[in-house]
């Protein structure tokens, strides 16, 4: 795929020069443009690093897959099944580490806009995106400690639910409305925004989010009834 680089937007900026004089200087904000492709592949991926090497992240993976490749009220906020090239891009740079157990997904680093052409869609790209191996992805308390992580949303830590309700808030930071505008502000440094934003695409989302454990929690049962039988 060709990527072609177009001038997204000019800023005046002001940068003062040893508090004497200021010069004025035009920022450019780029974007890349993808160009359009005759048959497009938007599927599932797994030969994403997470997916391959945890199977935890694996399932939520796949979970998320499963509701946005879908239609229904929680897909099509997201722009439709076209929205999984997005995610998958979003997961190809996801990496686990271990820092405060209060954060469970963090993105940093310089941003890239994007848009392509070939499904319409404008979203960007964070350089670094970091999954917690001692938040609440994968745990339920706190280090060292039988003080129980917060919940995502109404969701307990470290369940399925929460899971894919994680990979949606960040997919949501990074995916543009009808309007230009993120679907979900920047929170990452206000945890009051960011229970917000999470409670946000529960509302949007949450039957899809709750049909998840609805099913495993019937796949369950059959198979304990097969047992005794």
């Amino acid at each position: 795929m060709k990527i072609q680089k177009i001038l997204f937007g000019l800023a005046l900026l002001s940068v003062a020069v040893n508090t004497i004089g200021a010069t004025s200087l035009l920022a450019r904000v780029e974007t890349e443009v993808l160009a359009p492709e005759a048959n497009p592949i938007i599927e599932p991926s797994a030969n994403l690093p997470l997916v391959v090497k945890d199977d935890v992240f694996s399932s939520a993976y796949y979970d998320t897959v499963a509701i946005l490749s879908t239609t229904n009220r929680c897909s099509e906020f997201f722009g439709g099944p076209s929205t999984i090239e997005v995610f998958n891009q979003l997961i190809a740079k996801m990496r686990k580490d271990y820092f405060s157990s209060d954060i469970g997904i963090r993105m940093s680093g310089v941003t890239s806009n994007i848009f392509n052409a070939t499904t319409n869609r404008k979203y960007r790209l964070f350089k670094q995106v970091t999954l917690n191996g001692n938040g609440a992805f994968y745990r339920s308390r706190y280090l060292n400690s039988i003080q129980s992580l917060p919940g995502i949303g109404t969701y307990r830590s470290d369940t399925r639910e929460a899971r894919v309700l994680m990979l949606l808030h960040e997919l949501g930071h990074i995916v543009t409305a009808d309007d230009g505008k993120w679907l979900l502000p920047n929170d990452g440094n206000d945890e009051k925004l960011s229970r917000h934003n999470s409670m946000e695409i529960e509302k949007i989302c949450g039957n899809e989010i709750d049909h998840l454990g609805r099913a495993e929690r019937k796949t369950e049962s059959a198979a304990k009834a097969d047992k005794v039988k």
